[in-house]
């Protein structure tokens, strides 16, 4: 079961971090062309565009894993520990309830677009390929955000006894 999880964890690592690579190498390739050789190429704005968004979105669940999110501990950090069990808790439950929707509303969208037949302006891309990181975006982030609340359910969080207390 550890190679599964190094395995998946990589594959999360590399797509997330090739993808924003990939972005900035077109947008480089694209301003050497416009610059330096007169020749702007329309599809560079649109591709580099999905892949730094595609990037983000699958490094939420990379930043998620490794603790490297956004938060804003000032008052958190003042509370009784069994009070910072119980939010903890609670924002854990809030972030699979909003990737969920994230998912689920992804995948209406993607059904959506794959049904019309809608395409992208400059390449013509396909759209349910585009919005197809917003349902794996979400499955990834719910995935995450269970972990993470099994975790702190189980009193991994560094909380001390009190889930045993309880």
């Amino acid at each position: 079961m550890k190679t599964f999880w190094r395995i998946f964890e990589f594959l999360e690592d590399f797509f997330a971090g090739g993808l924003l690579c990939l972005g900035v190498t077109i947008i480089f390739y694209g301003v050497i062309m416009r610059y330096v050789f007169n020749d702007a190429r329309s599809w560079v704005d649109e591709i580099s565009q999905y892949m730094i968004i595609w990037g983000t979105l699958i490094g939420t669940s990379v930043a998620l894993r490794n603790d490297h999110h956004i938060k804003v501990d000032m008052l958190f950090n003042v509370f009784p520990k069994k009070v910072q069990y119980f939010v903890t808790l609670f924002a854990h439950a809030v972030g699979i309830v909003f990737s969920f929707f994230l998912g689920f509303n992804g995948y209406k969208l993607v059904a959506f677009t794959h049904n019309t037949g809608q395409l992208s302006t400059d390449v013509g891309v396909p759209l349910y390929m585009v919005y197809s990181i917003l349902p794996l975006a979400g499955a990834l982030l719910t995935f995450r955000f269970l972990i993470k609340f099994y975790e702190a359910a189980r009193n991994i969080g560094g909380f001390g006894k009190v889930a045993e207390r309880m």
